[in-house]
């Protein structure tokens, strides 16, 4: 594997400062806020991006800060073909339920960073840079240009992609640092739907939960009379349900069992509860699976109550392929049937790489040699991400090792859930077999031999 030894003690003598720099992205709260002047996705978000921008400059790339579309582009090289790194800097909501650390004051502990962000997906960040300061520093051969976007709106609608689609023709391949190795080829489409009760509660005036419509809901708080429960569930990615607990479905369950509340509430509780047992979409009759995506997944993230009015936010997450439109009026006579009315956000189809394709059986052979083992397979995810808009690429990881600290309880360490953490070892050899890939990618974009493993 060429450069192999230059790039491996490369990251090592450069380890403190990699980890110095992902704790200080960390601290950073890029939860995405109020829209304000230069700041469309909040300040917050805004002021990681400036503080991005102001790392890459100082380690001498030009960079471009698109303050009001909610992105910037660093670049190296000069070549006509381009090659992307793509990363996002925004975070989802926190929960209060850190045990550890405060989310944005990251600690060591063994081999992990926590911290709100350190996984997904501002180590991409310190991936995307220290790739570029490598083939600079080390003289490695590249010709092509290497463009790397930084977003701020990932989590919450990818609007930026969209700015940055409008005004820029995307790289002639891409790598979209966001999910795992040895690479994503295709994401599941995405629909996002808000369902509605039409009956008000009576003795019930508060049943809320939940941080975001992409995390499953954690705790839910219900008051009736001067009564408050609570309840705490187990909360995973909408994408990665498995092993989840929906805190509202506890606490509508619990609620339906109250004999002092009245039948209409009784009755409404027993609904919500019936809704937000499973994950499957059993309950609406869309239950699907196919070889590459698995199982179709529908999940709830936030419940509000408002006028009364009960409303359950979803994210529905299913293999390319399958009927959208009929996927939609299952759901919708299913909650018309029951006196609830259904919005629908737009349809975001998702993607599939050709698994025979070129870039992919170079990556496939990458990893399979670096880590030592059997010919590796492509994986397909449950998105979306970046990749999914754009024209040619695929996913890697920000960590080659999954799993979480020993320590952590069940719920915690993973994406989106409290206590988030990476293995540093993970994020060193990411770093490195990111940029095994990318060489290997950029012979193959310049039609020169193909990378010699």
């Amino acid at each position: 594997m060429r450069y192999k030894e230059e790039i491996h003690n490369y990251v090592q003598e450069h380890t403190r400062e990699i980890i110095d720099t992902l704790k200080e992205l960390v601290r950073i709260p890029s939860v995405r806020g109020a829209a304000e002047e230069h700041a469309p996705f909040g300040k917050e978000c805004a002021r990681m991006l400036e503080y991005i921008c102001d790392l890459y400059e100082r380690n001498g790339f030009k960079t471009e800060f698109e303050a009001d579309d909610g992105y910037l582009l660093s670049y190296f090289g000069k070549g006509e073909k381009s090659l992307g790194l793509f990363a996002h800097s925004d975070v989802v909501p926190i929960s209060d339920d850190w045990h550890f650390t405060d989310p944005f004051k990251p600690i060591e502990k063994d081999d992990f960073i926590i911290g709100r962000g350190t996984s997904d997906d501002k180590a991409a960040v310190v991936i995307s840079l220290y790739c570029a300061k490598m083939l600079k520093e080390l003289n490695i051969p590249f010709d092509s240009k290497l463009v790397m976007f930084t977003g701020s709106n990932e989590e919450t609608g990818m609007e930026d992609m969209a700015n940055y689609l409008k005004e820029h023709t995307p790289p002639d391949f891409s790598l979209v640092c966001d999910s795992g190795f040895p690479m994503y080829c295709g994401d599941k489409s995405n629909i996002q739907f808000v369902a509605s009760s039409n009956v008000s509660l009576k003795d019930i005036t508060k049943f809320n939960g939940g941080i975001d419509i992409n995390v499953i809901t954690e705790r839910a708080v219900a008051r009736v009379g001067a009564n408050e429960y609570i309840e705490k569930g187990i909360s995973r990615h909408a994408a990665l349900p498995e092993g989840s607990v929906n805190a509202g479905y506890l606490l509508s369950r619990r609620l339906s069992n109250i004999p002092e509340l009245c039948e209409n509430d009784r009755k409404q509780m027993k609904f919500v509860s019936k809704v937000l047992e499973k994950y499957y979409g059993e309950i609406f009759d869309i239950e699907s699976e196919d070889k590459y995506f698995g199982k179709l997944t529908c999940t709830n993230g936030l419940i509000k109550t408002e006028n009364g009015k009960v409303s359950l936010y979803f994210d529905l997450r299913y293999p390319c392929g399958l009927d959208a439109n009929e996927i939609k009026r299952k759901i919708e006579e299913f909650f018309k049937r029951n006196d609830w009315n259904v919005v629908f956000d737009d349809e975001k189809t998702g993607y599939i790489v050709d698994e025979y394709d070129e870039y992919v059986n170079l990556c496939l052979n990458i990893c399979t040699e670096f880590c030592n083992t059997e010919k590796m397979k492509p994986l397909y995810g449950e998105g979306p991400t970046y990749a999914r808009e754009l024209p040619y690429a695929f996913e890697l990881g920000t960590s080659l090792y999954g799993g979480v600290h020993k320590c952590m309880p069940t719920g915690h360490g993973e994406i989106h859930q409290p206590d988030e953490c990476i293995s540093v070892k993970g994020l060193l050899e990411a770093i490195e077999l990111t940029m095994h890939i990318l060489i290997g990618c950029e012979k193959i974009l310049d039609g020169g031999n193909k990378y010699a493993i």
